[in-house]
């Protein structure tokens, strides 16, 4: 069990973040298989929101490569548990999909085409963890030591830079 007042990282993991990670695999190799199909067919496109609604909830499991898969679902492994573990894991997988819906409608004012990735479910849990614990310790590959906070916050800026930067060069 993780204490509140440190997370303590582990390579224990927990049911809800297990059954994410293969989801989302599978979801993976599913579009794979099925040629670009299933992904056009699972991801969010905001333009076709009314004859395709399933795609503000199925988006979080299709991704756009084996990178975007890997990060993401590493992410997952290391800050899901101790989240998991505090809350429970029904109420982790709720605060888990309102994040990647909260992205989806990010993705309606912002996004200029399709929609895919559990980027911004993945987001909400950093956040999550660093707002629970701000200052637990993440080891950059392995050796050198961040604060959650700053770590947390250096993706947020990241992430708003990259966003206003492709808004700025497709209008």
């Amino acid at each position: 069990m993780y204490r509140d007042s440190s997370p303590g990282f582990s390579f224990a993991i927990t049911p809800m973040v297990k059954r994410l990670l293969i989801a989302n695999a599978i979801v993976f190799g599913f579009t794979l298989l099925s040629g670009g199909f299933a992904y056009e067919w699972l991801s969010f496109d905001p333009g076709r929101l009314l004859t395709r609604p399933w795609g503000v909830a199925t988006y979080m499991f299709v991704h756009a490569g084996f990178w975007h898969l890997f990060f993401n679902m590493l992410v997952l492994f290391f800050f899901g548990p101790p989240l998991e573990a505090k809350w429970g894991s029904r109420e982790f997988l709720r605060f888990y999909v309102i994040a990647g819906l909260g992205a989806a409608a990010l993705g309606m004012f912002l996004a200029d085409g399709i929609v895919v990735g559990a980027s911004g479910a993945i987001y909400g849990v950093m956040l999550a963890f660093a707002l629970n614990w701000p200052n637990a310790p993440i080891y950059i590959w392995g050796v050198f030591p961040v604060k959650a906070k700053w770590l947390v916050g250096f993706f947020f800026v990241l992430a708003v830079f990259v966003g206003f930067h492709v808004i700025w060069n497709v209008a």
